[in-house]
């Protein structure tokens, strides 16, 4: 059988069919080459209402793969938020809402529907194209980024998350789940969770960390190729993700109140603390003054972006050149570089950081020897 032919064979798939496979947990839907759910109610909705008038919807992609004993397996390589929002439905996750569903079921759960419209769902057939089972998961992933080029609603991250699976992208994925900082810190949005632009700026730091300051987002593909085969510093890296998590709930426990939780912000705060790795955790009775330091200059920043530029001659200079680089191309190199100084001389400052009693307790540029990274 040829390439072609191996992708022709198409089948028909009933609601039905997806609930039961679902309940006897035969039904892969969060495969790990697939983008986290981000349908909106609405969106939910209007794919009900496609399915109620009987409509056609895209064509979904599976894999049937048989175990050793014979148990088989269906996984979603296309459509899971299709199959997720029927599911939802069958089992009274939401209501119909939205302008495009028609009058006579807004508002109403699935259980609402009379018995006819319920058995319309359960009778819907799938077109499903069935994927060879002997597809490694590689080339799966390749099929997945294909089918998904073009799709705007896409990100970059979730691209990202298609294309690679080695040990880097895995690093990051377990830095963002496995830490519940990163959840309830503020930082990131419900949304951006879903569309894994967490992944995506977590993964900024880590090339930030591992490289120093780069512009943009535009290496990030870059050093995704670099890592996938390899990446000997994994356990260093999500080692130092943690113990900098941390530091920063002791320094800021109510961050999601101050400056710091803004992503330009967060970056400099995070990324001077890597640095300076090798001293945290803190000593207890220097936590307080650094904190008031960061609260302070937070609140100094805030103060002068209020004002004109011409008014800010009268402030600190360190606090007017951090402003005036998250003012303007924030997450361009030059401004990062700019920003980290301007935040090291005020925090951190040649006599010994927040206490400038001890000149004992100063804080130094990390060169990570032991791993051979440079922070530089």
């Amino acid at each position: 059988m040829s390439q072609a032919e191996n992708f022709l064979h198409t089948t028909h798939r009933t609601i039905t069919w997806f609930n039961n496979a679902f309940s006897s947990e035969d039904l892969v839907l969060a495969a790990p080459f697939q983008r986290n759910a981000v349908w909106t109610k609405v969106q939910k909705s209007y794919l009900i209402d496609t399915i109620l008038n009987a409509l056609p919807i895209p064509e979904l992609y599976m894999q049937d793969v048989v175990g050793d004993s014979g148990e088989e397996v269906h996984i979603v390589v296309d459509g899971q938020q299709r199959i997720r929002a029927v599911l939802d439905y069958l089992h009274g996750e939401f209501s119909l809402d939205g302008d495009d569903v028609g009058k006579q079921w807004r508002g109403r759960k699935f259980e609402e529907l009379t018995s006819e419209e319920k058995k319309s769902i359960y009778n819907y057939k799938f077109v499903v194209r069935i994927l060879p089972p002997t597809l490694k998961e590689e080339d799966i992933r390749g099929i997945f980024a294909r089918l998904n080029k073009n799709v705007v609603t896409l990100t970059d991250q979730e691209l990202r998350n298609a294309t690679y699976w080695g040990p880097f992208i895995k690093s990051v994925q377990y830095i963002a789940d496995a830490d519940t900082f990163w959840s309830n810190s503020g930082i990131f949005s419900a949304n951006d969770h879903r569309r894994m632009l967490d992944h995506e700026f977590i993964s900024e730091l880590a090339i930030t960390f591992l490289h120093g300051p780069q512009n943009k987002k535009d290496k990030l593909d870059n050093y995704y190729q670099l890592y996938e085969a390899e990446f000997e510093n994994k356990d260093y890296m999500i080692e130092t993700f943690r113990k900098i998590t941390v530091e920063i709930t002791r320094l800021l426990p109510d961050l999601s109140k101050t400056r710091w939780k803004k992503k330009s912000d967060f970056y400099t705060l995070f990324l001077q603390l890597a640095e300076r790795e090798k001293q945290i955790p803190l000593p207890g009775d220097r936590i307080s003054g650094i904190s008031k330091k960061l609260i302070e200059f937070g609140e100094r920043v805030d103060s002068i972006l209020r004002l004109d530029e011409d008014q800010w001659k009268s402030y600190d200079a360190n606090v007017v050149s951090y402003a005036r680089n998250v003012a303007r191309a924030a997450s361009d190199r030059a401004s990062r570089v700019s920003r980290a100084t301007a935040f090291s001389k005020y925090i951190f400052n040649e006599s010994g950081g927040a206490d400038s009693q001890d000149p004992s307790f100063n804080f130094e540029r990390v060169e990570n020897q032991d791993s051979g990274i440079s922070a530089d």
